[in-house]
């Protein structure tokens, strides 16, 4: 016998070592760039199979095919978080800081239950002028006139007229009023009772909105906001009559470049499922379904006073987060933690002790304060005292000046009297006259810093005169009387001025310490506040998290206790709470804060008090929240679109490199050997058969113990409460009963309905009594049990995938025949086995989506069964109608009150049913694709798949194979830039130009068109990375490539036995679809949409 053949590691088909490796890492942002890499790969590998396409002889529409499904795998799923929380709670401000942007949200003055859903995601465009989108949906026709219907109900009274209640903006009346109006606003109260829903829903104005998508664009959020506020925002004043958009708006979905949702997240922002706007109420319903994350925003002080962690998620929502499995989704959001008093926060703390140093130092920074201040205002009056005594100078310095001129004209002067003396009046204005006040500049008189009022100029000589003669009997002034006294007023200026500059410079001190000292206090009180919020925040943390496990605790104990009373031990846990509060992300935020720090909110003052940075805020902890939220996603899809790749590769290579030839049986062992592979191959089907037969009948088993069994258990007592559920309604309002309005309100909506005294939902109560019941079994089935069973199965199809393997390649091994295509089939069987565990991750995704699907389906039915007495309770007219309503209400419910819930159920039963159909179909599917590429690789690994018919390989067949080695050798090393830096290109030599093979059969060699990419388009007989780096790679541990040419250098004249071939084809060939091109890898890096 021959010896093993040990083929080099380099040729096509060995281990892919960088492909391999990088599906085993864990970071994201690594597996997408090699999805990235692997679509240009699959791009250079569909180039020559699409050439060769309208030739029937060949191979290559199968392997296109299976690169086209590849290439859909590329495109990644968006990570859905929804946000929910009541009225105030700050959603929009808490949505706008994670997309660090100061407004952008639309809001709307009116009341929270007529918002939108509002859905954020990223802007993947390019254009410079959409870099903020947005598009609003608005309702269908029918929609519309299903809400008018029901609004003027509840406007009209029995007599057709519009409601006196309707000037009350609270009652249900008064809201109905407002949305009328506001799309209506041309209409007055008595046009509104003479008009119809059914000719209001056909106005043209609202007609040619309704069903509709508007697109909007701007180049800044602020200018996408005041877009959207057109369409959300309602007017409190519509002096203009100018319709108003908001009643009709489905969902608002907008687009920017925020780098929070750059890995995939999109915010929903949700109002609520309780709308009065059913087509709103159900765009609601649907995200809560899709949703991967949910956030639940709550005002810290709330949360923090009443720790109602578990009522503000509501025992409805508790339990709808039980069926849906999505506890382990949820992140608690407290807001608002900038409204804090530092004294009630160091009280409930316990830490005012720890404080008391830095409250003593700030009262004694404010009474240091203080007696500066006080200081100050004793400057102020020594202040005072100089600019008077400054004046009085001014005024003596003027008389003296006066005397002076005159004895320089030779009159006889004398001392002046006192200025105030009896029997003479100075005149004085408050302005001094330019004469004086040059006389006070003069180099003999400094008036600097001070200002006097002076005397008329016009009665100044009149009055010198009138002095001289009353002083006559003095002795008349000498000159150096007269310069010796105005020598000493210059000194007592100049003393004045000395006091003054001596007091400014002590206020300018003074100053410095008050805001060095009230500096210092902010700097203090910053500290505390930090303190106290941060220290608030750990502490809502910790009670949010248990609060939130034992919420879970209760749901947990009350379903045991219904279950099995008489086992159920409440000292045991069920599960680890511990645990439960652990994985509880909770953030608390401050939106005001982060916007303040960031440049944002200039008007605003001391919002960012107490908070040294962003990272106080947790605004930035919650947007890389956002981030991390995508990454199992990320990782899940990128790593099971690299290993479809891997799988592809092997099975491409093993058919690539098998031109006929290699196989060394006789004819009659290679039938044998088919015959025995065949067999195994049937076994191995029936195996799988038999595995899947075994899931399906486990899937079904764990339905009926965990779930149906309940139903028959709990419908009894739901029928039985039944009629008291449906009297309580019309009870007297001080026993919980409704008003006539709200009772007929609800009706008219059949059941549902959300007013003034908040929402209400008649068939969620009715069937109240088993819904409390099924979370338990329901989560145990679905997040355990059914994965359980297709684990299962998984590990069954592996088991039997190596039993057969090992004994396909039996004989080969035993022969030492083909080493490299059984090592290939080895690598293929790790490649299955991986792929296995995708197909059971979306086996279990489907179960998730129906099953959440299912759970909400039960209320429907329940209100479907209920609609005649709805319907019958809604016509109820005129004296006495109340007390019919209420009576044909219970009257119902008691005639139906098994039916209804055996209708629900069974319905529910149905659809989980359908549910276990739909996996048996996709896992047959599975079994089924699995076993043709099992039974194509092995047939032509082991016996060659032409030689077992009795034919051999057509010649364009074996051309185009030879053609794929070095492609498919190349693909590897492809790889190889994620984790090596590449070498910097060489200048590129000038190529021959490639030609495609049809337009060389039919026309001859063509120069390709400037404009296409021929480095990957039209280069089709080298290897890939040569493509890439512009010259051929020589594998030195391939003989066979080692000679390799550069690429272009013998290209056509390697290419004509092919184009020969073809020519003999016929030259009249055409390509059999002309618009096919290769794959556009957009679409992994620009996802569309989706729609709910």
């Amino acid at each position: 016998m021959a010896g093993v053949k040990h083929e080099p590691e380099n040729n096509p088909g060995a281990a892919q070592g960088y492909l391999k490796r990088l599906i085993n890492e864990s970071a994201p942002e690594r597996l997408e760039a090699g999805v990235a890499v692997g679509v240009k790969q699959l791009e250079i590998l569909k180039a020559p199979l699409l050439e060769v396409l309208p030739v029937g002889t060949t191979q290559a529409p199968q392997w296109i095919k299976s690169i086209e499904e590849l290439e859909r795998l590329a495109k990644p799923t968006r990570t859905i978080v929804g946000v929910v929380g009541n009225t105030g709670a700050g959603k929009s401000s808490v949505i706008s800081a994670v997309l660090d942007e100061e407004r952008l949200l639309p809001t709307n003055c009116m009341r929270a239950c007529t918002a939108s859903p509002t859905e954020i995601s990223y802007n993947y465009s390019d254009d410079p002028l959409e870099l903020y989108r947005a598009e609003v949906d608005f309702i269908t026709a029918d929609d519309w006139l299903r809400d008018l219907r029901a609004l003027f109900s509840d406007l009209l009274d029995g007599n057709g007229e519009v409601s006196r209640e309707s000037s009350n903006q609270d009652s249900d009346a008064g809201i109905a009023y407002a949305k009328i109006k506001a799309v209506y606003p041309q209409k007055t109260k008595e046009s509104m009772a003479l008009s119809s829903p059914e000719d209001m829903v056909k106005e043209p104005a609202i007609a040619r909105v309704l069903g509709t998508t508007k697109k909007l664009r701007a180049t800044t959020s602020a200018a996408l906001y005041r877009l959207l506020q057109e369409y959300v925002d309602s007017r409190e004043k519509n002096s203009e009559k100018k319709i108003e958009y908001w009643p009709l708006i489905k969902v608002v979905r907008i687009y920017t470049k925020a780098a929070a949702l750059s890995t995939g997240a999109c915010l929903v922002d949700l109002p609520g499922v309780q709308d009065s706007n059913a087509a709103r109420a159900a765009v609601a319903a649907n995200y809560m379904k899709a949703c991967t994350g949910l956030w639940i925003v709550a005002p810290i002080t709330r949360a923090v006073d009443d720790k109602t962690a578990k009522s503000l998620l509501g025992d409805s929502f508790r339990r709808q987060l039980k069926y849906d499995g999505t506890y382990s989704a949820v992140t608690f959001i407290c807001s608002k933690t900038d409204d804090i008093s530092e004294t009630e926060a160091a009280d409930s703390l316990g830490i005012t002790d720890d404080l008391a140093p830095s409250w003593r130092k700030i009262d004694e920074l404010e009474d240091n304060v203080r007696d500066i201040k006080k200081q100050m205002a004793d400057l102020k009056d020594e202040k005072k005292a100089c600019q008077e005594l400054t004046e009085q100078v001014n005024d003596e310095w003027d008389r003296w000046y006066e005397l002076k001129e005159q004895l320089d004209k030779g009159n006889t002067v004398y001392a002046p009297g006192p200025p105030d003396s009896p029997g003479k009046k100075r005149k004085r204005q408050s302005t001094s006259s330019p004469e004086k006040r040059r006389k006070r500049k003069s180099p003999d008189f400094d008036d600097s810093d001070f200002s006097a009022s002076e005397g008329s100029d016009g009665d100044s000589d009149k009055e010198n005169e009138d002095e001289f003669q009353e002083s006559e009997d003095r002795p008349p002034l000498t000159k150096e009387q007269i310069d010796e006294k105005m020598k000493s007023l210059r000194d007592e200026k100049k003393d004045i001025r000395e006091r003054k500059k001596n007091i400014e410079e002590k206020e300018r001190d003074f100053r410095g310490q008050i805001k060095a000292y009230n500096a210092e206090k902010e700097a203090l009180m910053d500290e505390i506040r930090n303190i106290c919020i941060q220290g608030r925040n750990e502490y809502s943390r910790g009670a949010i998290k248990q609060d939130f496990a034992m919420g879970i605790k209760e749901l947990d104990q009350e379903n045991a206790a219904e279950e099995d009373e008489d086992n159920f031990d409440p000292d045991v846990d069920i599960r680890d709470y511990d645990a439960v509060a652990k994985s509880l992300p909770v953030f608390c935020v401050s939106s005001r804060a982060f916007q303040k720090l960031s440049g944002r909110l200039q008007r605003d003052r001391n919002s960012s008090s107490g908070f040294l940075s962003l990272d106080d805020t947790e605004v930035p902890q919650l947007q890389a929240h956002a981030k991390k939220l995508t990454e199992a996603g990320r990782a899940a899809n990128a790593r099971r679109f690299l290993n479809s790749l891997t799988q592809l590769m092997n099975s491409m290579t093993m058919w690539a490199t098998n031109d006929g030839t290699r196989s060394n049986l006789t004819d009659k062992e290679k039938r044998q050997e088919d015959t025995r592979i065949r067999n195994q191959l049937n076994k191995l089907e029936q195996d799988l058969e038999t595995a899947l037969q075994k899931c399906y009948a486990d899937m079904g088993r764990q339905l009926y113990e965990n779930i149906y069994a309940n139903f028959d258990k709990f419908i009894p007592d739901a029928a039985q409460l039944a009629p008291q559920t449906a009297t309580g309604w019309g009870a007297p309002r001080d026993m919980g009963g409704l008003v006539w309005a709200t009772y007929k309100a609800t009706c008219r909506r059949y059941g549902v309905y959300t007013g003034a005294a908040g929402p209400k939902d008649f068939n969620a109560e009715l069937f109240d009594p088993i819904s409390r019941q099924l979370p338990s079994g329901w989560e145990r089935a679905f997040q355990r049990r059914l994965p359980d069973c297709l684990n299962a199965f998984v590990a069954r199809f592996k088991a039997v995938l190596r039993e057969f393997h090992a004994e396909a390649i039996k004989r080969a091994v035993d022969r030492s025949n083909n080493y490299h295509g059984v090592t290939m089939l080895g690598q293929q069987l790790e490649t299955h086995s991986q792929g296995l565990i995708d197909i059971a991750t979306q086996a279990i995704t489907t179960i998730q989506e129906r099953q959440r699907d299912a759970s909400r389906s039960f209320e429907p039915v329940i209100q479907d069964q209920m609609r005649p007495a709805y319907d019958g309770c809604t016509e109820e007219r005129g004296p006495g109608s109340y007390k019919r309503m209420k009576a044909l209400m219970i009257d119902h419910v008691t005639r139906n009150q098994e039916v209804m819930f055996r209708t629900a159920t069974g319905n529910v039963q149905q659809a989980l049913d359908g549910m276990c159909k739909e996996i048996r179909q996709q896992l047959e599917d599975c079994i089924a694709e699995k076993h043709a590429s099992i039974m194509r690789d092995y047939l032509a690994v082991l016996i060659g798949a032409e030689a077992a018919e009795h034919k051999g390989l057509p010649r364009m067949e074996r051309m185009l194979r030879a053609e794929m080695v070095p492609l498919l050798a190349g693909i590897d090393e492809a790889f190889k830039i994620l984790y090596e830096k590449p070498p910097a290109k060489p200048e590129p030599a000038q190529a021959e130009p490639a030609v495609s093979k049809i337009e060389a059969a039919q026309t001859g060699p063509v120069v390709n068109d400037a404009s296409q990419d021929t480095s990957v388009k039209n280069e089709t007989f080298s290897d890939a990375s040569a493509v890439q780096e512009g010259h051929a790679v020589a594998d030195d541990s391939n003989e066979e490539m080692q000679d390799a040419p550069a690429v272009g250098e013998h290209q056509l004249e390697d290419r004509k036995p092919l184009l020969e071939e073809l020519e003999q084809q016929g030259s009249d060939l055409a390509p059999a679809n002309p618009g096919a091109t290769v794959a556009d890898d957009s679409a992994f890096i620009k996802p569309e949409p989706e729609v709910y």
